[in-house]
């Protein structure tokens, strides 16, 4: 769903059409109208009684009421930018024939449809929309010869979402890979300004996953798999010194169910006690090697293996114990990792130039669809897979169609709200927030030519995203407002990795090693 400042504005030309399950409606809403007793502006009104306020006030014997004639509209400032669900529109008989249902981040501009232009059918009627500040309900014909009139004109939002259990390493929080951390609600557009370096963390960790206030990951100089205090910097525990293959961490961790998941170069996966470091369970997946974190959704972990020039396995394990529930031979060899979403899995072809889905829950192939010889991760969010390849390209993630193709270079795109962040690899780097139904550019960011330049821009430049604040390494590591495009705070060059932000805290690894930044 899309950050805008949350005005509803009616449109009362809009044919009604119920959405889809592929409009990617949330799947609850919360019980609270946001809109009562907020600001209200109409285009119009019928008389000095039937004021647009009295739409929000809750009673469902006042109304507002507008002058006959096409188009009319009235809005309501929700005060600041959420994630919403749904509206309820409480007709009088002078209703609309169709209308629309907007939003906007300023209430005067930028306004752009939450749903499909709809008719209207008197009554009461509900619509599943997505997240703005504003919201405009416009008028566009009318059903009677009076104007547009409405008891009331609620909306929901949609439900709190559960905290993710950890901060991924790269993409941000979920198995999706989808570049967001849905459980950080400590760094706000306020705070975010006094961000500063509180320290290095010990232990030289890389790619780095945060959960309830301990950053994993492996060390870059010893191949042990570390656990730190994201407060204090302490290492809290490491596995064996490094001194055969077996025993050297080569991805990021996984966390999930009291557990830390990591990878060797020899294929072997290990599951430790989150806390203490003891290891619950170890598995080797066949003669190949992991390249990527496993991921973890509910008590199931995937992992896929790979072994140059042979073909793909892809795992399922149960997570607390380790048993195999089922495996999946996949032609070719691919150094990405996977995505889920939907109750499907997404693997990214390699040579095998493919792109396939997988039925998460018994491993059977969905789809394969061309996809050029990627070996980056899918990006996966809302029914829809992103991958950076000859391009930026979207794709229906139950059929595999191509949605639409962007040309360009682009780094690993980050999903929230209905927003797609990706940067475009140019000089200077360019960061796009664009729309996913269409791939349409929302807005642009670029920073001024001469700038410090992207190291490793291809694994350096995605970015991550939580609490409204677009986090980004554009030569410099930047934190961006989701909605005003305003640079909130300008970080530090030379990140030899993409931001990871969780727990309240921003992790910047650069030359030196692991910044831990907070305010």
């Amino acid at each position: 769903m899309s950050r805008m400042l949350a005005a509803v504005v009616l449109a009362a030309a809009v044919l009604f059409a119920v959405p889809t399950a592929a409009a990617a409606a949330p799947a609850a809403c919360g019980a609270t109208n946001v809109a009562l007793n907020k600001p209200a502006t109409a285009s119009s009104t019928e008389n000095g009684s039937l004021l647009p306020a009295k739409a929000f006030d809750g009673n469902p014997a006042t109304r507002w009421s507008s002058a006959f004639s096409d188009p009319q509209w009235l809005q309501v400032d929700l005060g600041t930018a959420q994630q919403l669900c749904r509206v309820v529109l409480r007709w009088e008989a002078a209703s609309a024939r169709t209308f629309t249902v907007q939003g906007s981040p300023t209430g005067t501009d930028s306004w752009s449809d939450l749903m499909p232009p709809a008719s209207g059918t008197g009554g009461t009627q509900t619509l599943d929309l997505n997240a703005v500040r504003y919201v405009r309900l416009t008028g566009l014909t009318r059903n009677t010869r009076y104007g547009y009139s409405l008891f009331e004109f609620e909306v929901y939002p949609a439900a709190t979402p559960p905290a993710v259990p950890a901060a991924w390493p790269t993409w941000g929080g979920g198995p999706g890979h989808a570049g967001f951390n849905a459980g950080e609600r400590t760094l706000t557009t306020t705070t975010v300004e006094t961000l500063h370096r509180l320290r290095l963390t010990a232990g030289d960790i890389d790619v780095p996953v945060v959960a309830d206030g301990i950053v994993y990951g492996p060390s870059r100089t010893t191949l042990q798999f570390v656990a730190a205090d994201l407060a204090t910097g302490a290492v809290r525990w490491t596995t064996p010194p490094a001194t055969e293959p077996a025993l050297r961490y080569t991805t990021g961790g996984t966390v999930g169910n009291g557990l830390v998941y990591a990878g060797t170069s020899t294929g072997f996966i290990h599951a430790f006690d989150a806390a203490t470091g003891a290891e619950r369970w170890s598995f080797r997946i066949d003669g190949n090697q992991l390249f990527n974190a496993p991921i973890v959704v509910g008590d199931t972990l995937y992992a896929k293996g790979d072994a140059q020039g042979d073909n793909t396995l892809v795992y399922a394990f149960n997570a607390a114990t380790g048993a195999v529930r089922w495996t999946r031979e996949l032609t070719g060899y691919t150094t990405a990792t996977l995505a889920y979403d939907s109750n499907r899995l997404y693997v990214a072809g390699g040579n095998s130039g493919l792109l396939t889905g997988l039925d998460a829950g018994t491993g059977a192939v969905l789809w394969s669809v061309p996809a050029s010889q990627s070996q980056l991760t899918p990006v996966a969010a809302g029914g829809r897979v992103y991958l950076a390849v000859n391009g930026l390209v979207a794709y229906d993630g139950a059929t595999g169609r191509t949605l639409w193709t962007r040309t360009g270079s682009f780094a690993f795109p980050a999903v929230l709200d209905g927003t797609l962040y990706s940067v475009e690899l140019s000089t200077p780097p360019v960061l796009h927030a664009i729309a996913p139904p269409t791939g349409a550019d929302r807005w642009t960011f670029a920073t001024q030519p001469g700038g410090p330049a992207l190291i490793s821009p291809l694994f350096t430049a995605f970015p991550a995203v939580a609490n409204g604040v677009v986090y980004v390494n554009l030569g410099r590591v930047l934190a961006i407002d989701g909605l005003s495009k305003r640079p909130l705070w300008t970080g530090p060059e030379g990140a030899v990795a993409a931001p990871v932000v969780a727990d309240g805290r921003l992790l910047i690894r650069g030359p030196e090693g692991l910044g831990v930044y907070g305010t």
